[in-house]
C-alpha cells in the first residue's frame, strides 16, 4: 500500500469509496470537493496497483491545539491487513 495526499483528481474514486462504505450516511460529492479544498483539512488516499483504496481525513484549523479525523474508509479487499490503523498513525 502507498499513501499519498489526496487530489481533486482522486474525488469520484473516493466518493464511490465512500457510498459503498457509508451506505446510508455518506457524504455529498459536494461536500468531499469542499474539504479536500479545505485550508484546514489534510487527506490521504491509499493505493495498492495503482488503484485508490482507501482515504482519511483530518481537520486542524491553523493554530489550534486539537484536530478531528473527519472519517476514514477503506474498500472491503483492502481490510483487515492494518490499512486503516497506517493511515490514522500517518493523519495523527
Amino acid at each position: 500500500m502507498r499513501l499519498r495526499a489526496a487530489t481533486g483528481d482522486d474525488l469520484a474514486a473516493i466518493i464511490a469509496l465512500e457510498r459503498a462504505s457509508f451506505p446510508t450516511d455518506a457524504w455529498s460529492e459536494q461536500m468531499m470537493c469542499e474539504e479536500l479544498a479545505s485550508p484546514h483539512s489534510h487527506y490521504l488516499v491509499a493505493e495498492e496497483a495503482g488503484r485508490l483504496v482507501g482515504y482519511g481525513g483530518v481537520r486542524v484549523p491553523r493554530g489550534a491545539a486539537d484536530a478531528d479525523i473527519q472519517t476514514i474508509a477503506l474498500a472491503e479487499a483492502a481490510r483487515g491487513r492494518g490499512h486503516g490503523r497506517t493511515l490514522l498513525a500517518e493523519l495523527l
